[in-house]
């Protein structure tokens, strides 16, 4: 197991317990992490010792590490488990716990109670990409609708013109969305797999990217160039490799993109979200490509004969090859209902495959789950 980095330590939640008996159990961490990284794991544990601090350790009592077993249904339920840092000072008894990802147990929850962390609360890594996407999305649809009430009732021969053009630029708007979700998304693995130690053990699959690592450190005046150290080195290179990988994906056709994530994720997304999800993908490919004219190949590759497109009043009308194409507002609200609920499945899903957390004020928290 590699050593954390020192700014791991900020990510980390603190608790503490009275009273840890049997220490037998905690073992030195230099028994337990690399033996190559003794360097980078002093620097951690400063750090960690920081954070200990600001939640109330008075400073004594040296800091180890505790492993939980996967059968106690802690983090990611596989056979890795979990590592909790502790440090037990002397004069009270009362043990200090730091873990990557929430230890709910009733009698540890009861005793930090009156702890918490301000004004903060925990939420899974991807919980701010998959709420920006449900409130664009519903934005998206709001505006539409607003668009559409506000044209004259009577009829006019360009009305419906002006109709398909609104519908057409909203779900335009709806798949940009969803990629510039799926790009934020695996942006987020990159950062877990990469620089953040990957303890929930996300597999990466294959992927192309054009590397550039002359541009990962910035050029240095030549009277400091012989100043830089190697961490500070060591860090530009990781997130320009970081960069390097995820400009190369957000080129990745869309079906390879989202394999990527939900591989990395071990995700499987539901079949009707999906199915609905990738013909308002091909749907748009025709538009921006083949003159607003349903192709051959995107029915191939959606493995239909014809796309079924919802209207007002519930009954669908066929898209077949050659048709042209036109959006309903039935049809763009329904997709916005697929997204809502793809967001927050995903959401769910990685926050228990995920063990790493993201702290967010209380006050953003409320607002940002409010629609």
């Amino acid at each position: 197991m590699r050593a954390p980095r020192p700014s791991d330590a900020k990510r980390l939640l603190i608790q503490q317990y009275q009273f840890l008996d049997d220490l037998s159990f905690v073992r030195n961490p230099a028994d337990v992490l690399d033996k190559s990284e003794k360097d980078e794991l002093q620097k951690f544990i400063v750090a960690l010792a920081t954070q200990f601090k600001k939640a109330g350790w008075e400073g004594d009592g040296e800091i180890g590490l505790i492993w939980l077993p996967p059968f106690v249904d802690v983090g990611v339920e596989d056979t890795w488990g979990t590592y909790v840092w502790h440090v037990k000072q002397s004069n009270n008894g009362t043990s200090w716990l730091a873990s990557d990802t929430s230890l709910d147990f009733k009698r540890l929850r009861e005793q930090n109670e009156h702890l918490g962390r301000g004004d903060r609360v925990p939420v899974g890594i991807m919980f701010t990409a998959c709420n920006t996407l449900q409130k664009r999305v519903l934005r998206v649809i709001s505006n539409v609708s607003r668009q559409l009430k506000a044209l004259p009732t009577r009829p006019i021969a360009i009305m419906t013109e002006i109709q398909e053009e609104l519908t057409q630029a909203a779900q335009g708007g709806l798949v940009s969305q969803l990629n510039y979700f799926l790009d934020d998304c695996y942006l987020e693995v990159l950062q877990e797999v990469l620089d953040f130690g990957n303890t929930s053990r996300l597999r990466l699959g294959k992927f192309k990217a054009n590397l550039s690592p002359m541009t990962y450190i910035p050029e240095l005046a030549e009277e400091t160039a012989g100043t830089r150290d190697a961490e500070s080195g060591q860090w530009f290179t990781i997130k320009g490799l970081i960069s390097d990988i995820w400009q190369s994906y957000k080129f990745e056709p869309f079906k390879q993109k989202t394999e990527m994530l939900f591989k990395a994720c071990e995700y499987k997304v539901d079949a009707g979200i999906h199915s609905s999800i990738m013909k308002h993908v091909l749907l748009r490919n025709c538009i921006q490509h083949h003159e607003r004219q349903v192709t051959a190949d995107a029915l191939r590759q959606a493995g239909l004969k014809e796309f079924t497109v919802l209207r007002r009043n519930r009954s669908t009308m066929k898209l077949g090859v050659g048709a042209r194409i036109s959006f309903p507002l039935a049809e763009l609200v329904e997709l916005a209902k697929q997204l809502d609920t793809f967001a927050m499945r995903f959401d769910a899903h990685t926050r228990t495959r995920i063990r790493s957390l993201h702290w967010v004020s209380s006050s953003w928290f409320r607002d940002a789950v409010q629609k």
